[in-house]
C-alpha cells in the first residue's frame, strides 16, 4: 500500500479548552500541546501489530466517512490511544488525510503545524 489515511484529533479538557492536536496514522502518532508547542512523536503509546495496523486504518476511514465527531468506542484503538495520551479529555475527530508511505512522518508533522496554526474555534459557554 503506498498511501496511509490519518485521521487530525484536538483533546478537549472539563473545562473546554484545547489541551493538544494529535494526528495518527499507522504507525505514527504525533502531539503537540499548543500551537508554540514542540511536536513530539509519541508513536511508543501503541504495539503496532499487522492487525492493529488494519484495525487503525478501518476506524480512520469510518471516522472520515462520519465527519466531524467525538471519538469513542466505536472506535476503539483510537480511543484508546487518544486516552493514553490525555485521560481526563475529549477527543474529537476534526479530520483526515492520506500521504505517502514513504514521506508519512514529515507529511503528517507539516499537517500537525498548519492545523494548530489555524485553531478552531471555542466552544460557547451556554
Amino acid at each position: 500500500m503506498a498511501a496511509l489515511a490519518f485521521g487530525r484529533f484536538r483533546l478537549i479538557d472539563p473545562g473546554g479548552e484545547s489541551v493538544g492536536d494529535v494526528i495518527i496514522a499507522p504507525e505514527h502518532i504525533l502531539l503537540q500541546r499548543g500551537p508554540s508547542a514542540r511536536i513530539r512523536d509519541v508513536s511508543y503509546l501503541a504495539l503496532w501489530s499487522a492487525a492493529r495496523i488494519d484495525t487503525i486504518a478501518r476506524e480512520l476511514q469510518a471516522l472520515a466517512s462520519v465527519g466531524a465527531t467525538t471519538v469513542g468506542m466505536q472506535t476503539p484503538e483510537l480511543h484508546a490511544i487518544l486516552h493514553a495520551i490525555a485521560p481526563t479529555a475529549a477527543p474529537l475527530f476534526v479530520g483526515a488525510g492520506r500521504c505517502r508511505r514513504r514521506f508519512a512522518r514529515a507529511t503528517i508533522k507539516a499537517e500537525l503545524e498548519r492545523s494548530a496554526a489555524h485553531p478552531l474555534p471555542r466552544a460557547s459557554a451556554r
